[in-house]
């Protein structure tokens, strides 16, 4: 890091620690913008190896705070339900308190934009969380819609935990029985009286939770957790090996896993990967993500008119590829060939180790000749140890087994059709968190 730019970069305030015991730094995983201060936030990059980092969200409890600072709207009013029903996919007509839910506005051609999670706390209060800023939007309307709103970005902390043993490290640091707390419900609880919010759901697909808390109390807690470590092998992660449990956990995320069209200046998304620059298939509908079921044609909103006639003909939705293992080795051993400049097929995964977020790695996905579709987010699991990739594909390719093709390589490289066999979502299909049998758990005991 040069010494002309460390008055204007952080390390995160969140992870209690006076000496950094991390030597590499990168942005936060939300979108990069300067603190009120004018700094900008730094997170540890990593904190053991990756195979270790992922294998806790399975068989541990991994430790993230990796996505702060972000947008989080606190809203007082029910005019903002009806603001989200005009703009978004989704209907609000059951949203009882302290339920979360996955929230999505599309562009007129029916193409996701933003997603992101709305809890409703209160009679007429909710949490936004990574969604467009509701004044801008009433703005935009000619305020049409009364309610009151707050961005928390830099006062709001969220921790995320998941994997096996993180019921069990929440109960401990609530002191609180949390058995029955409902997959995408949340709750209030208290952490040696510092008031948070409990929220069962996560990115990996096996069992999570996330502590939300305001960002001064953050480091406080983040240290309880550190405490419970031993016991419950708690593991703080950094930046590839939660960008991995989006794969896993079969959840696309915007430039991870897709791009969308920008209407302004400013930055774009980079592309990298075998996919047509030009290709429709960087842009994904609900239908390609395999979020089908959330749109509702009851009402107005913006790309109504496309995602209906998507609904209705023959399109695409999402799957998983499993890559052949022969066949990877071949690019390995074609990349130490200087004749024929194979593009460099890092094992643990696409990551962009300069833009960081802002490059999505995508490859075409071939029948024979005739493109079917496009991979993204490659990883290899440590669980499985098998080379996988979340995919949007034409359903009729949407079957358990078959045979495909990725092409691997950028435009103007060596590229190698490699082959891969179609395995259906979830990734993770025993002991997901929507579905898993809480009971296996003990109950909590406290001294």
């Amino acid at each position: 890091m040069s010494t002309a730019l460390t008055p204007d970069v952080k390390i995160t305030p969140l992870i209690p620690c006076k000496i950094p015991k991390n030597k590499v730094f990168v942005c936060p995983e939300s979108s990069w913008t300067p603190d009120t201060d004018g700094k900008w936030q730094l997170h540890p990059f990593a904190f053991d190896r990756w195979d270790v980092e992922e294998m806790a969200y399975y068989d541990g409890c991994s430790l993230h705070v990796g996505l702060n600072p972000f947008n989080v709207y606190k809203v007082h009013g029910n005019d903002y339900l009806k603001l989200l029903t005009c703009c978004t996919v989704n209907t609000f007509r059951t949203f009882p308190i302290g339920k979360a839910r996955h929230v999505i506005f599309c562009d007129n051609g029916g193409k996701v934009l933003v997603d992101g999670i709305c809890i409703r706390t209160g009679e007429e209060d909710y949490l936004a969380f990574n969604l467009v800023d509701p004044n801008f939007l009433n703005m935009q309307m000619g305020n049409p819609f009364k309610f009151e709103c707050e961005n928390l970005r830099e006062n709001y902390a969220v921790i995320q935990l998941c994997g096996i043993h993180s019921l069990e490290v929440v109960e401990q640091v609530c002191r609180q029985d949390l058995h029955d707390l409902r997959f995408m419900y949340s709750c209030e609880a208290k952490i040696d009286g510092k008031a948070v919010r409990i929220l069962r759901t996560g990115m990996a697909g096996t069992l999570a939770y996330e502590i939300h808390t305001t960002a001064a109390d953050a480091p406080y807690v983040y240290q309880k957790l550190l405490d419970l470590d031993k016991k419950y092998g708690v593991q703080e992660i950094g930046r590839i090996c939660y960008v991995n449990q989006h794969c896993e956990g079969s959840i696309f995320q915007l430039a991870e896993h897709y791009n969308i069209r920008f209407e302004m200046e400013g930055d774009k998304f980079i592309l990298s990967g075998s996919l047509p620059r030009e290709s429709e298939l960087q842009y994904h509908s609900p239908y390609d993500c395999g979020w089908g079921n959330l749109v509702r044609f009851d009402h107005d909103f913006m790309g109504k008119e496309a995602l209906l006639a998507e609904s209705q003909r023959h399109h695409n939705t999402a799957v998983h590829l499993i890559w052949n293992k022969e066949d990877i080795l071949k690019v390995q051993a074609a990349v130490m060939d200087p004749e024929k400049r194979v593009d460099y097929m890092d094992m643990v995964g696409d990551y962009d180790f300069k833009n960081n977020c802002s490059t999505i790695h995508m490859d075409a996905v071939y029948d024979g000749e005739k493109l079917i579709g496009a991979s993204s987010d490659r990883m290899l699991s440590a669980k499985t140890r098998e080379m996988i990739s979340i995919c949007t594909i034409d359903e009729d390719y949407a079957v358990e087994g078959k045979a495909v093709e990725v092409l691997w390589g950028n435009p103007g490289t060596c590229q190698m059709r490699i082959r891969a066999k179609v395995t259906l979502f979830p990734y993770i299909k025993e002991d997901r968190n929507d579905n898993i049998d809480i009971e296996k758990i003990p109950r909590p005991v406290f001294d």
